[in-house]
C-alpha cells in the first residue's frame, strides 16, 4: 500500500471513529439507517459534505458530492489491494525462480560429480590395463600369483587388487560367479573373459579384457603371459565374461 493510500485510510477510520461517538446519542433516536447515518457524518466531518459546504466547488448536490467522495475511497482501497496482490505474485514469482536455480545448480552439481567419478574410474582402468601390458612375457608357473610369475587367476586377480584395489576370487572357476554377467557384445576393458580349456563342461581359464577384440592372459608353460584374439580357438571355447 502507498503512502498516500495509508494516510486517507487512516483518516477515513479516524474520522469514522470520532463520529460514532459523538453521535451516539443521536444514532439511538433517529430512525435513519445506522451504517448510513455514521457514514454521512463521516463523510460530513472529513469532507464538509453535513449540509454546510466549506470548500470553493460548487456543493448544490450533497448526494452527488457524497457518492463521489465515497467512490474515491473505495478506489483507493482497489488499488491497494491490487499493489499488495502484485507485490505477492512478484514475491511468489522470485521463490519459485530461486528454487528452480537451487534445483538446476543440484543437478548440475551432481552431474559435475558423475562425471568426476568417471574419469577416475577410467583413469585407474587405463593404468590397470598399462600395467597389465607390462606382465607380457613374464613365465607361467601353476599357482603363482606374480609379481615375477603366474598362472592364469593368478595374474588377472594381481592387477585387480594392485592397480584397481578389488580383491576377487583366486580360482578362474571362482571368478566366473563374481560380479556382473556381461555379453560378449558389450566388452569393456577390464571384464574377465572365461573358457573351457579342459573341455570339461566348466571354466578352467581365464584372462583380462583389453579392446579391439583382445584379451591378456597367462597363457602355458610354453607361451606364458601374452596378448590373443578372441577368435578361432578361443572363439570356440570361450565360456562368457563377467565384470568385477
Amino acid at each position: 500500500m502507498s503512502d498516500v493510500s495509508q494516510i486517507v485510510l487512516s483518516s477515513l477510520l479516524n474520522s469514522m471513529s470520532r463520529s460514532n461517538l459523538n453521535n451516539r446519542n443521536s444514532l439511538s433516536t433517529t430512525n435513519s439507517d445506522p451504517f448510513d447515518y455514521i457514514l454521512k457524518n463521516t463523510l460530513g466531518n472529513s469532507g464538509g459534505m453535513n449540509g454546510s459546504c466549506t470548500c470553493s466547488c460548487s456543493c448544490s448536490n450533497n448526494s452527488l458530492n457524497t457518492l463521489e467522495m465515497l467512490s474515491t475511497i473505495l478506489s483507493t482501497i482497489n488499488m491497494s489491494k491490487i499493489d499488495t496482490q502484485k507485490t505477492d505474485i512478484h514475491s511468489q514469482n522470485s521463490n519459485t525462480i530461486n528454487t528452480t536455480t537451487v534445483n538446476n545448480d543440484s543437478i548440475v552439481n551432481e552431474s559435475k560429480v558423475s562425471n568426476i567419478n568417471e574419469s577416475k574410474t577410467s583413469n585407474k582402468m587405463d593404468n590397470a590395463i598399462k600395467s597389465l601390458e607390462k606382465q607380457i612375457g613374464k613365465p607361467y608357473v601353476w599357482g603363482a600369483n606374480g609379481p615375477n610369475a603366474f598362472d592364469c587367476s593368478g595374474l588377472v586377480r594381481y592387477i585387480y587388487k594392485t592397480e584397481l584395489g578389488k580383491d576377487i576370487p583366486r580360482v578362474s572357476y571362482d571368478q566366473s560367479k563374481f560380479g556382473q554377467a556381461v555379453e560378449k557384445k558389450d566388452l569393456q576393458p577390464g571384464d574377465l573373459v572365461f573358457f573351457d580349456t579342459m573341455k570339461k563342461g566348466k571354466v578352467s581359464h581365464v584372462g583380462m579384457y583389453i579392446g579391439n577384440d583382445e584379451f591378456i592372459h597367462a597363457s602355458n608353460p610354453r607361451d606364458g603371459v601374452k596378448k590373443s584374439k578372441l577368435s578361432g580357438y578361443y572363439e570356440k571355447v570361450y565360456r562368457g565374461a563377467r565384470r568385477p
